[in-house]
This record gives C-alpha cells, structure tokens and sequence, in this order.
C-alpha cells in the first residue's frame, strides 16, 4: 500500500514536528523494529499531551515508520524519510530567520513581539513561538519588565566558530571515555539509514530528515561513552546546530560525505578501535566546517 501523501500534507506542523521527534528518539536510542509504541509513554518522553501525538503517530504509521500488529503500534522501519517540505512550521523557520538576522547586525535587543512583527511580517502566534523555540535553546532570554535579548556568545560568526572548536575538543573524548561501549542496535540502525542516503538520489527535500539522522549519530556516539555529561553536552549542540538547518543546502556531494565519514568511525568502534574512531571524528568535524 502506498504513503497517503495527501493525508500527511494536512497535517498540522506541529504534528509534524512530534513525528520528527519521536523518529530522532527512536534513532538515538537503537530502538529495535517490533518494539511497541505506547502513547501515553511516548506522550511523557516528548512532554507534550496525547491529542497532539496521536496526529503524530499516524504520520509515522503512513510513513512506514511504524506499523499495526495486531491492536498494537510498533516501531517498523527508522530509515523511513518523513515528508519534508510540509513539516516546516513557520516557527521553526522563523526562528532560524531571527538569528540570521541577529547575526548579520540587522536585529539588536531589546525584542519585542509587536517590533518582530512589522519587521519580519510575521502574526503575533508565529512571534510568539519562535521566540519560545530560541529561549528553550537559550539563544534568547525574558527581559524583567518586557521584550526579549539576546544570550552572550550563540549567534555570531565567531560564536559559531567557537562551538565548532568545542565540538572538536569534546566529541572525539566522548569516545576515549573509560568503558566506551558502542551500541549495536543504534550502529545497526545508523548503518542502514546512512546506507539509504548513499544510495538513493539526493533531494534538498531530504535536508531536514538527514540532519535528524546526523544529530542521532552525535548523540548516539557520545552515549556510548556512559558520561551523562558528554550526552547532555552533545545534545545541547545539537539543538542549537538545528537552528540553522532549517534550510540546510550543503547538498549531494557533502550529505554523502558525510555518510562515508559517519560509516568510518562506526567501522572503528566495531572493530574495537575507539582511538582511531575519535581521529576519524576529527577529522569528519573538520571537514564539516563551523
């Protein structure tokens, strides 16, 4: 049976957004295929309500991403692609547009909603959870009378130069870390969804799911390392990289690289070799670039 494309297109970007998520968990995690779906569990994981979910989960159900067995949901195939193209919440993409903005001198504090507003010609809800986004990632902060800054040290060039160096230093230790322990479920489903990327033709459609993906597999390796804080630092990386993904255009050529590099530090740690796999990190981080 083919994806009722039509069905996901309707969908609310916010259920969109859930799918993602719940997909990326699933991914960090090496949730095996066959694993039950229990909503009211995954409502509590992604702190949000089961209205909401259940619109999420039947995007996944349609994707092929889960799947019926009997009455029950169960986790079927994480190398599925969710549709890109409509899970673009306007907030999303406006947040990103307000640190572009930031960055490039355009937009200095005091924020205030109304100033947002007329200069981004955007409505006051789509304001409103932007601005929520960028103060859960930190980026911005509640004035005490009103409006909104900026944090020290997020959204510059030079800000984001830095993170890069920090990515450098911290992530290849993760993997140096007493202990290290490589999942074999999450290597398995990073091996299949890395090799679906190689070998299918590249669309930018496919941006928003491969930088999901690479975000797993940060996260995923740092929690090899059995360090909470390694995780809980890679993480944070994470949401703030995502911030200026929403319209990643690195394209064919760097989205496979990167598959190969990603292959290669996995072919390390299987093969019990966490020394070499953190240089082949290196190495991969620094051709990413900042």
């Amino acid at each position: 049976m083919g994806v009722n494309t039509s069905a996901m297109m309707s969908a609310a970007p916010l259920h969109h957004e859930l799918a993602r998520a719940a997909r990326a968990l699933w991914l960090a995690e090496a949730t095996p295929p066959g694993t039950p779906v229990t909503e009211a569990a995954l409502a509590a994981r992604l702190s949000v309500s089961r209205t909401p979910l259940r619109a999420a989960l039947r995007l996944l159900e349609q994707a092929g991403v889960t799947a019926r067995s009997g009455r029950a949901m169960v986790v079927a195939d994480l190398a599925r692609d969710l549709p890109d193209e409509a899970a673009r919440d306007p907030a999303e993409i406006l947040a990103a547009d307000i640190v572009r903005t930031h960055a490039s001198g355009a937009l200095q504090g005091p924020l205030r909603e109304a100033d947002l507003m007329r200069q981004l010609d955007q409505p006051r809800g789509v304001v409103a959870r932007a601005l929520g986004r960028l103060e859960r990632l930190g980026v911005v902060a509640r004035n005490p009378a009103q409006g909104w800054h900026f944090a020290p040290g997020l959204t510059t060039v030079e800000d984001r130069a830095a993170a890069h160096r920090f990515r450098l230093v911290l992530e290849p230790a993760a993997l140096l870390e007493p202990g290290y322990r490589l999942d074999p479920g999450f290597a398995r489903n990073m091996r299949v969804g890395h090799e679906a990327v190689l070998a299918r033709p590249w669309r930018d459609r496919h941006a928003v799911g491969f930088f999901e993906m690479n975000a797993a597999f940060h996260a995923g390796l740092a929690s090899g390392s059995g360090n909470r804080f390694f995780v809980d630092t890679v993480e944070a990386q994470n949401r703030l990289r995502a911030l200026r993904n929403t319209d990643w255009r690195f394209g064919a050529e760097r989205a496979h690289a990167s598959c190969r590099e990603h292959l290669r530090v996995l072919d390390a740690l299987e093969s019990g070799n966490p020394p070499r796999a953190a240089a082949l990190l290196v190495e991969h981080l620094m051709s990413a670039g900042p």
